[in-house]
């Protein structure tokens, strides 16, 4: 059987309940401190609203940059490096688009074929700064950096620079290979061409280049007059 329902008193009626007490106290609460729950509210709202503003800065800023970019390279595929060059250092100016960085290399490359080799080894060094350690970019920009320090006839640096860019997994090792090779070489550094031009024969003995590489090799091994340590 169950048991009978307890009545209430008048007093035990009369006293608040559960919820009416709580939201009593969250009304206390709110008018002891509204100005700082404004305060609140509105740093959130201004917080939403500054990652709004900063996205839509970002994708109009790729926009813009995407527009400069392709006009800069219709110019330097033409071979007009000084009109592309003027484009890319518009594109830099979008310095939070994902263009930016590409347009230090194009630079970079512009000048390479004007013979400017200073400026080409400037706008080099501001597209590495750009890249990941590791990345198929940082690759590129050190390949391009070496360049520029062989044109100028700087061995030692193209040398180091070579060789950081043939530590990267990349399509573009052996190219770095070959370069440090060449200063090596250049340089008086026989045993250290010789060892160069064997890391690319590593991947590319069935190569069309293969044979020119095994030419090279056994040239430098005339001069020492034996051959080279394996």
């Amino acid at each position: 059987m169950a048991s009978p329902s307890k009545r209430l008193s008048r007093k035990e009626l009369r006293q608040p309940d559960w919820f009416q007490t709580h939201t009593e106290d969250a009304l206390e609460f709110y008018q002891a401190h509204r100005v700082k729950v404004f305060l609140g509210v509105a740093a959130i709202i201004l917080l939403l609203l500054g990652l709004w503003g900063w996205r839509a800065f970002k994708e109009r800023q790729d926009s813009v940059a995407a527009q400069e970019f392709g006009q800069a390279m219709t110019q330097y595929h033409a071979g007009k490096y000084r009109e592309a060059i003027a484009g890319l250092e518009k594109v830099q100016a979008h310095r939070w688009s994902k263009y930016a960085g590409l347009a230090h290399l194009y630079e970079a490359n512009s000048y390479l074929a004007l013979n400017e080799l200073p400026k080409a080894a400037n706008a080099a060094q501001r597209f590495i700064v750009g890249t990941d350690q590791g990345s198929l970019m940082r690759q590129i920009g050190l390949l391009t950096l070496a360049t520029v320090d062989e044109r100028q006839s700087r061995c030692a640096e193209a040398i180091n620079h070579y060789r950081d860019a043939a530590n990267i997994k990349g399509p573009f090792a052996d190219q770095a290979y070959l370069g440090e090779a060449r200063c090596a070489v250049q340089t008086g550094d026989i045993n250290g061409g010789i060892a160069a031009y064997r890391q690319v024969l590593k991947t590319q003995q069935e190569s069309p280049s293969a044979n020119y590489i095994m030419h090279q090799i056994a040239e430098l091994e005339m001069k020492l007059g034996q051959p080279a340590k394996k």
